[in-house]
């Protein structure tokens, strides 16, 4: 099929492409550029008209809790129920991918959740994002994550952390997740242990992520050099630079934090009460303060947001992007985070996040040019995910 929109978006940070179209077959784009073209070199391949529309790569989400259910008001329901769970997040992972969302890395789930998703998306049996997961997160005993009962396991020790990654791995994880921080409270693991978690990540071939925000949790994961830095709220230009240099990306989840204190605010105002944002408001306003300066060390960002809202009307990611773009970077810059860095990082750059001649065909057609304003991608027209037009 041939896709023809006002403009295809490559992904790339700075490619534009004005009045092109795509051709995909197979699962992968067979071609990329003018509609006419495209026509005389296919010939009879159905075609999908976009006017006024952009074409872009299908964006990606580093940091979602699939199956997160545990501040529903009836979450006992869903503890006791593996089988409510299970459909109530592959509802969830239904919507993302309508949003847009093609690609979702997982950073710990209960129960299998989101291996069991995985699989059934690849039997066909539901039609999902793709799934890269992380199976349990791996905290200290009373650490940052542990009362997330089945989503979580504690440790304590360098061979309790290494035992506990191979289990991870055994049972289908494609990433390991360490929690080493809670909150604005600091580090929680030792040295040894992150050092462990990490090494121990690097031997069994899997790439790993660390919940990481304030203090001295970040200087320690650095060190560790785990693959991402989720959060790094109070993260330095310093720290940036090292990560820079050591290739550690940064999902600083701005959109967790930001959306949030927006909706406590709202809320106060139309209550009429003084509400304390705690953490939530100073995290909010140190992402205000310090992204530009730290997206410009160049140290690798991507998009990832913590949550699938049960509110929003759109993704998180593309309110991540407009978080960005009001902290100063530009939409192309904005777009690249969710799109081509993702894919690099979970080491499918060459095959995913971008709009180029042989790449899996994951697409979104939005109404508008992002390029021009942000907020276009939460206007979704269409969406390709496999090379299939939902």
């Amino acid at each position: 099929m041939i896709l023809a929109a006002d403009r295809v978006i490559a992904g790339d940070g700075k490619t534009v492409l004005e009045g092109a179209a795509v051709c995909v077959r197979g699962g992968r784009i067979e071609a990329v550029g003018p509609l006419e073209t495209l026509r005389g070199q296919f010939p009879g391949e159905p075609e999908h008209a976009y006017p006024g529309a952009s074409i872009l790569p299908g964006l990606i989400d580093m940091h979602v809790h699939i199956g997160y259910y545990y501040e529903k008001e009836d979450a006992a329901a869903y503890r006791e129920n593996p089988m409510l769970l299970a459909l109530f997040a592959a509802d969830k992972m239904k919507k993302t991918l309508q949003a847009g969302v093609t690609t979702v890395r997982d950073v710990s789930s209960p129960l299998g959740i989101a291996q069991t998703l995985k699989k059934a998306e690849q039997k066909g049996y539901v039609r999902l994002p793709r799934i890269v997961t992380s199976g349990q997160g791996i905290c200290m005993t009373g650490g940052h994550g542990w009362s997330m009962t089945g989503a979580v396991c504690e440790c304590d020790g360098e061979w309790e952390i290494r035992k506990a990654v191979r289990r991870q791995v055994r049972d289908g994880a494609d990433w390991i997740k360490v929690l080493t921080s809670e909150g604005y409270r600091g580090c929680e693991l030792a040295q040894s242990e992150l050092d462990a978690a990490a090494d121990e990540c690097r031997r069994m071939g899997r790439r790993s992520a660390v919940h990481a925000g304030y203090g001295a949790s970040l200087d320690m994961a650095i060190q560790a050099g785990f693959d991402t830095i989720e959060h790094g709220t109070a993260l330095t230009r310093e720290q940036a630079l090292l990560m820079k240099e050591k290739g550690i990306a940064w999902t600083p989840t701005i959109v967790a934090f930001t959306y949030i204190r927006d909706k406590m605010a709202q809320q106060a105002a139309q209550s009429g009460l003084e509400l304390d944002f705690g953490y939530i408001a100073e995290a909010a306003d140190i992402y205000a303060r310090n992204f530009k300066e730290l997206y410009d060390t160049g140290v690798t960002v991507v998009t990832g947001t913590d949550q699938v809202m049960d509110d929003a009307p759109t993704s998180p990611v593309a309110r991540e992007c407009r978080y960005m773009v009001e902290y100063g970077i530009s939409p192309l810059q904005a777009i690249e985070c969710a799109t081509a860095n993702g894919a690099a990082v979970l080491g499918m750059g060459h095959e995913l996040g971008q709009v180029r001649e042989g790449y899996l065909a994951d697409l979104l057609v939005v109404a508008g040019n992002p390029v021009q304003d942000i907020a276009a991608l939460e206007q979704v027209r269409a969406v390709v995910s496999k090379g299939e037009l939902l």
